[in-house]
């Protein structure tokens, strides 16, 4: 009832776009005194009035001949100085076709340094981004971009063919690019890429005209289009730029950074923490389309990397791959783990494994919805397990899960975060935005975390049910509906078991209909033929009696997780 009742409170009280908390979050500084919030110890950063591009291009102009971007399987590089022109060519050609400031293009390419040229080119010209997992099915991405109202795609050869007959049925579609490939009927990403031609760059609303549509879950439910604007994304980089936030340098005439980039682009970690970031310090960035482990390390081996971002599950793999070799991370200062939870144990197998007493192993928080982040651990006085503190210009505070009372240090409750990294909100749903960030601004994460005396934080659990299966996150209620569609399923829950592999997995608990007889393999191929491969329920299948619910028919996870 209490959470009904702020439900409630919120959808009266929260405005979609409120000028007065636009300022709040720009007050936001380390020099606070309410002693219920905890508050960024790092200065508090400038927040430029400038689009992502002038954010971004001021300083690649800066690089020259450097190489900027190259692909670890094909070897073809692009220099910094190639950056600029090859991004407005993408966001000229998408204007003399017709889209403008405002329309959605929507994005399912694995990852390639032509990446940066779509996003970049469509950002320049005022056209959104909403960017699809290439693991997707086609009815998966057709229902991301049927939400997202989008007016264009791009997407690899490979994945045009499956995709063409579900957008058939979208009247709004009418640009289809293809990229590596030609194909009847569309049009090639590099002649575009090729294409003499130049658009003025669009003027665009800082704080409220959408950069970036990225679909997440939120703390619960179906994905959600979430809104970050230009201003979002800036801050958020300009927070993580900070002196004293990362190891990480700029590039200058004798040195680079070198980095690795595995982490999807399609999800706001690998773009924003690798790819933007990695732009703005001038690194040499090399890019994998996939996790391949022969690949992954061979890649390690040639380019001795100097930073790695990484999710729990790639650095449980690199601390009990047989086939490391310490002279790959001869150069490594600073590995990066965020997107879920990181381990002790695994942290300290992979620093043990390592052996290198100047390795920084840095734990980060954040969510899609925080352009993504917000924590990140200290560069003095870090602390394996924790994800960290608050970045400049953010602010923390912890919730009694009960009374909605701020608590001190050492007790646990629901995180909440402020800042201008929060999202505008989700896309034409403000009932779920007015569930995730309340009258104050304050945005409710659903984890159940702490914070020490030192102020770092930890995060202790999950309100939310989402699961994260390699970081990429997976709605429960998203495979109980599929499970749901079998003629022989009556009712099912799904939850996340522990894997050492993908650190989550999902689990059916299945209840049928009476007189069926339908195995276990069959439902797990089911939605093997219908999802993802990181949906599939590689944590198994068990057929119950009853699924365990609440008096007003919510799902008991809590009693299913307790029987693991």
């Amino acid at each position: 009832m209490r959470k009904l009742f702020l439900l409630s409170k919120r959808l009266l009280k929260y405005k979609w776009i409120e000028s007065s908390q636009k300022q709040l979050i720009r007050q936001i500084s380390h020099n606070s005194t309410d002693s219920s919030i905890v508050y960024s110890e790092l200065p508090d950063c400038h927040l430029p009035n400038v689009s992502l591009t002038q954010y971004l291009f001021e300083k690649t102009d800066e690089f020259g001949h450097k190489v900027a971007l190259e692909c670890g399987i094909t070897g073809r590089k692009y220099c910094y100085n190639q950056i600029r022109q090859l991004s407005v060519r993408f966001g000229s050609a998408l204007i003399r076709m017709g889209l403008k400031k405002g329309d959605v293009l929507g994005v399912v390419l694995p990852n390639c340094p032509e990446w940066a040229f779509v996003f970049l080119g469509s950002t320049y010209v005022g056209v959104t981004v909403t960017p699809a997992n290439p693991a997707y099915t086609a009815v998966e991405v057709f229902r991301q971009f049927k939400a997202a109202e989008i007016k264009a795609v791009l997407c690899h050869s490979q994945i045009a063919s499956m995709l063409k007959p579900k957008l058939n049925n979208m009247s709004t579609v009418n640009i289809f690019i293809t990229a590596f490939g030609h194909i009847d009927g569309w049009v090639s990403l590099e002649d575009l890429l090729s294409a003499d031609i130049y658009s003025e760059e669009a003027q665009v609303d800082l704080d409220n005209d959408p950069l970036i549509l990225p679909y997440s879950s939120g703390t619960t439910g179906l994905p959600k289009g979430v809104i970050l604007s230009h201003g979002n994304v800036v801050n958020n980089l300009c927070q993580y730029h900070v002196p004293g936030t990362t190891r990480i340098q700029a590039a200058c005439n004798d040195y680079q950074e070198k980095y690795v980039s595995i982490l999807p682009y399609f999800h706001i970690y690998g773009l924003v923490v690798t790819l933007l970031s990695g732009l703005w310090y001038g690194a040499h960035i090399t890019i994998l389309p996939r996790f391949d482990p022969d690949l992954f390390l061979r890649t390690l081996a040639s380019v001795k990397p100097t930073v790695l971002q990484l999710v729990p599950p790639l650095i449980s793999f690199l601390a009990n791959s047989s086939n490391l070799d310490r002279k790959m991370f001869q150069r490594l200062h600073t590995v990066m783990s965020g997107a879920a939870p990181l381990g002790p144990s695994i942290a300290n197998k992979l620093l043990e494994r390592i052996n290198s007493s100047s390795l920084f192993l840095q734990e980060g928080y954040g969510l899609t919805e925080t352009s993504p982040i917000s924590h990140v651990s200290p560069l003095k006085g870090s602390q394996i397990g924790s994800c960290g503190k608050p970045i400049s210009r953010t602010a923390v505070k912890i919730l009694d899960l009960e009374t909605g009372a701020s608590l001190p240090a050492d007790l646990e409750g629901e995180l909440c975060i402020k800042g201008p990294q929060v999202m505008k909100g989700y896309y034409k749903n403000k009932e779920a935005t007015a569930n995730m960030i309340d009258e104050e601004g304050w945005l409710h994460t659903g984890d159940i975390a702490k914070y020490d005396s030192g102020k770092r934080f930890y995060i202790v659990d999950r309100l939310k049910e989402l699961i994260k299966v390699k970081g990429l996150q997976v709605a429960p209620s998203e495979l109980e509906d599929l499970l749901r569609s079998h003629p022989q399923v009556m009712d099912v829950a799904v939850i996340g078991v522990p894997d050492e592999r993908t650190g989550e997995a999902p689990r059916a608990y299945v209840v049928l209909k009476p007189g069926s007889n339908v195995s276990e393999k069959s439902l797990s191929n089911f939605v093997a033929e219908r999802a993802a491969p990181y949906k599939h329920l590689h944590g198994g299948v068990v057929f119950l009696g009853t699924i365990p619910k609440s008096a007003t028919g919510k799902i008991l996870r809590r009693e299913l997780k307790s029987a693991i």
